[in-house]
């Protein structure tokens, strides 16, 4: 008898368990559904892709639960809030600017296989190449270059022995292949190290100059990077996955606070000319690459706990005290046509 009670009450206390998790359950049910279904080719020239405005928009990966998760979508720059315009191309992580668009997807299955695809701003297909691993970041620069950024080991930035592949190249152009085999300074020390990773490019308007995360053992650092001379150099320590603000005088990137457990990142503001930096605490913290949405305001993604699979992006100002904003609701990886 005492057994049957106790039996009883156990499935009581799972039953209440279950209910109080309901929402997280259907949430990640539905979330398992629309990332694993079946794998897609490459499309030739995805619709909707020719009518992405060239300026005054913000292109982006929607994550409403619904048929269009994970489509490459589009509001204008000035009303965010407004009906949002959907292609019929997916991708994990995007950037769109001048003359082309870049994607990271990845085709779940039995065998999961990563790719970047970069398309031309009338939606043709210019490059495609498989990715090693998890998409993680992708820029492109006015001069028709694609960087990509994905994981190795399938593991994350919070993790100590994660290990990226970071590339440079132009569709149909130089190759500048993985920057980890870039000659990386600090100061006069080359680092040749095996734990040596290198992510997050942003790149200049000339045609030479991006800068990019490099990272040893429990130390990073926002490295200037020559692909002429195929070198980086670092600039300040503490910074991740940077983004270079439209005038190209401000470099706005991750920095992590000490001994977070689990990791917390602050948004931080480097001046080119003054050497200074600015930091911006962030209460919840956050992983994304930023992006401006003008000279005095960045966006960025952040996941909705709850929700996995889903998330939206914020604008946070320039301001000593701001508080980030919500800018797009169920959305990620955003890029501004300006």
């Amino acid at each position: 008898m005492k057994g049957k009670r106790q039996f009883i009450v156990a499935v009581m206390v799972l039953v209440a368990v279950l209910t109080a998790a309901g929402f997280a359950v259907n949430s990640f049910m539905g979330f398992r559904e629309r990332t694993q279904s079946p794998a897609v080719a490459a499309q030739q020239n995805p619709e909707g892709i020719a009518q992405i405005p060239l300026e005054n928009a913000v292109v982006f990966r929607d994550t409403r639960d619904s048929s269009d998760y994970g489509k490459v979508a589009w509001v204008p720059l000035d009303a965010p809030d407004g009906e949002r315009t959907t292609t019929r191309l997916s991708c994990d992580r995007v950037y769109r600017t001048g003359g082309m668009l870049s994607c990271l997807s990845v085709q779940r299955g039995m065998n999961s296989s990563y790719d970047s695809t970069v398309y031309s701003i009338g939606g043709h297909l210019l490059a495609q190449r498989p990715l090693p691993g998890e998409p993680s970041r992708t820029r492109v620069s006015a001069t028709g270059m694609v960087g990509t950024t994905a994981f190795i080991t399938g593991e994350s930035y919070e993790f100590v022995g994660f290990s990226t592949q970071t590339t440079i190249a132009a569709p149909g152009g130089t190759d500048y292949g993985n920057l980890q085999d870039f000659g990386i300074f600090v100061g006069d020390h080359k680092i040749t190290a095996e734990d040596r990773n290198v992510w997050g490019v942003t790149f200049a308007k000339d045609a030479k100059t991006f800068y990019a995360t490099a990272a040893s053992g429990k130390q990073t650092w926002l490295m200037h990077g020559s692909l002429t001379e195929k070198t980086m150099r670092a600039v300040v320590e503490n910074a991740e996955c940077p983004s270079l603000s439209p005038d190209g005088k401000l470099i706005a990137y991750k920095k992590r606070r000490a001994d977070s457990v689990p990791a917390h990142w602050d948004i931080a503001v480097y001046d080119v000319a003054k050497r200074t930096e600015q930091l911006y605490p962030l209460d919840s913290g956050f992983d994304d690459q930023l992006e401006w949405q003008d000279q005095d305001t960045l966006i960025f993604g952040q996941p909705r706990e709850e929700a996995p699979g889903d998330a939206d992006i914020f604008s946070l100002d320039l301001v000593p005290g701001a508080l980030p904003k919500l800018f797009i609701e169920h959305a990620w990886s955003p890029s501004v046509q300006r």
